[in-house]
């Protein structure tokens, strides 16, 4: 009797110490799943300049109605297959976005703004004026959601309306002041 009792507390004692064990192992396994991203700081901002520009801190967010003309030129250049004119030089697969657009879109989609949601200042840095030599122009990065309407005729002949929210990212430029 005793020796059973003995074994019980042998085998529970194991039993424990082999839990403890598996819970650590467990716990040092969970932890390589764990990235650490790092939150961008200000110093981040200036980090991709185009050659010779200078970064302006603290930024001068600019306001709705500077905005406002800009995202609307966008959008008739859209309505006008003139889009191509009004993507900039770094857009991202350029040919593509127009391929796409010509492909997917009905030829008599005209996009509508129906609302500026948000606007946000991203970056603005100051860049030697290509056009008047020793002056220097503003450009500013802005984000800007807005609230947009495709419309079109479907292939029934019924007029179609595709509601939506997009994010535009913006490269506004003025002479420095």
């Amino acid at each position: 009797m005793n020796a059973t009792m003995i074994s019980r507390t042998a085998v529970r004692r194991m039993l424990l110490g082999g839990m403890a064990v598996a819970i650590v192992f467990v716990t040092a396994d969970a932890r390589q799943f764990r990235y650490l991203q790092p939150i961008a700081t200000p110093s981040t901002r200036s980090a991709a300049l185009p050659a010779g520009a200078t970064p302006v801190e603290p930024i001068v967010a600019l306001s709705r109605d500077q905005v406002e003309p800009a995202l609307t030129r966008v959008i008739e250049s859209w309505n006008s297959q003139a889009l191509g004119e009004q993507l900039g030089d770094g857009f991202y697969d350029k040919s593509r976005l127009l391929d796409a657009i010509d492909t997917t879109a009905p030829r008599d989609a005209s996009l509508r703004l129906q609302s500026i949601q948000g606007v946000q200042t991203l970056q603005q840095y100051l860049e030697p004026d290509p056009v008047t030599e020793g002056s220097t122009r503003l450009v500013s990065r802005v984000s800007v959601t807005a609230r947009t309407q495709l419309e079109f005729t479907a292939g029934d002949g019924s007029f179609t309306r595709r509601p939506g929210v997009n994010e535009f990212i913006l490269r506004i430029t003025h002479p420095e002041q």
